[in-house]
């Protein structure tokens, strides 16, 4: 008989260690996070290590700014347990997938700055059908008055003018328009800009974020996520003073850059970039532009001009020619960075070794 007992006290402690071992397995079950893109996927993965299975929306071989959502992307975001995306200024696809999906999602601009940019844009079109109808109006004014006046002319010397002021108008609105939205991109998102991996501030800040939704979504995990954040938060610091102190002798040392998407790296570190090629990577850049780099260049104002693997940038090499000046490689999708407990310090580590070895050899 007493041996039937001790047999079943050995076979319950035996049982209630494995309902224990499951328990405890079950809470630690990582996280399953889905990043949009690459430099997302870095953060999380320095930050949550094996805290999460953080997984990958958008191969880094592809841009956000004109990708195309497949069958099998709509399925990984509704099989996470969080999707994180940085918001509709960078990628527009996902607004209609998300508000539609289940799963939890957190979009790293805040809703404050999603809102103004929802309300520049309306803005933006309001006045642009505004300025449609008052121009109709005022041709149709013009129009009654000069009538008479307009008969008077010759046909010829009439239509002659008008084709070449058409023609010159829609030259100078194309370039124009094309530098005032660079210039219009610079005032609106200097604090907004979609960029936020690129600054050290703006990744501790995607942390923050990250941290306190995983604390709201966990609370039974608050103490351990809030450790992770401390650690990154350190390393972050460490590999920040370390890329000021790599970065100081070439801050005077002018160069371009093919898209604007390094202004946080730039600001940060105070480096001189002179410009950029283009605002958005899948649109040519203007006459305008490409002239005004060409002199920069030739003058000597620059000493490296620097081009993305994401985008083929003939115009780049056409610009530069045979001019002494030095050609780098920078990629703001870290696509050859592994996204482990390394990889956003590697990423921005990259970043300052590329832009320092052209910026020294040149």
């Amino acid at each position: 008989m007493f041996k039937l007992i001790l047999q079943w006290c050995v076979l319950s402690c035996a049982t209630l260690a494995c309902v224990n071992v499951s328990m405890a397995g079950a809470a630690q079950k990582p996280v399953k996070v889905v990043a949009s893109i690459k430099p997302l996927q870095l953060i999380a993965a320095s930050l949550l290590g094996d805290s999460a299975e953080t997984t990958l929306l958008i191969s880094a071989d592809n841009s956000p700014h004109h990708y195309n959502m497949k069958p099998s992307d709509v399925r990984r975001l509704q099989d996470a347990d969080l999707v994180i995306w940085v918001g509709p200024d960078l990628e527009r696809f996902l607004v209609k997938p998300l508000k539609r999906n289940p799963a939890r999602n957190l979009a790293l601009l805040s809703e404050d700055e999603q809102e103004e940019h929802d309300e520049h844009a309306k803005h933006e079109d309001h006045d642009e059908h505004e300025e449609h109808d008052e121009h109709a109006k005022h041709e149709d004014h013009d129009e009654h008055e000069e009538h008479d006046e307009h008969a008077k002319h010759e046909d010829h010397d009439e239509h002659d003018e008008h084709d070449e002021h058409a023609k010159h108008e829609e030259h100078d609105e194309h370039e124009e328009h094309a530098e005032a939205e660079g210039e219009h991109h610079h005032d609106h998102d200097h604090g907004n800009d979609p960029h936020l991996w690129m600054a050290p501030e703006r990744i501790l800040e995607a942390a923050e974020l990250i941290t306190h939704r995983l604390q709201e979504d966990y609370p039974e995990r608050a103490a351990e996520f809030e450790e992770r954040l401390h650690s990154f938060e350190d390393r972050l610091k460490a590999a920040d003073s370390a890329l000021a102190a790599q970065l100081k002798d070439v801050q005077k040392q002018g160069f371009y850059v093919f898209h604007d998407a390094f202004e946080g790296f730039v600001d940060h570190y105070g480096l001189n970039q002179l410009g950029y090629f283009t605002v958005d990577p899948g649109r040519k850049p203007g006459a305008k532009r490409l002239n005004q780099i060409r002199t920069a260049l030739e003058e000597s104002k620059a000493t490296c001009v620097f081009i993305e693997p994401q985008f083929e940038a003939p115009v780049v090499r056409a610009i530069v020619g045979d001019l002494p000046v030095g050609k780098g490689m920078l990629d703001p999708l870290g696509r050859d960075i592994a996204a482990d407990n390394d990889g956003i310090f590697n990423f921005l580590n990259a970043l300052g070794s590329e832009i320092r070895t052209c910026l020294k050899n040149s």
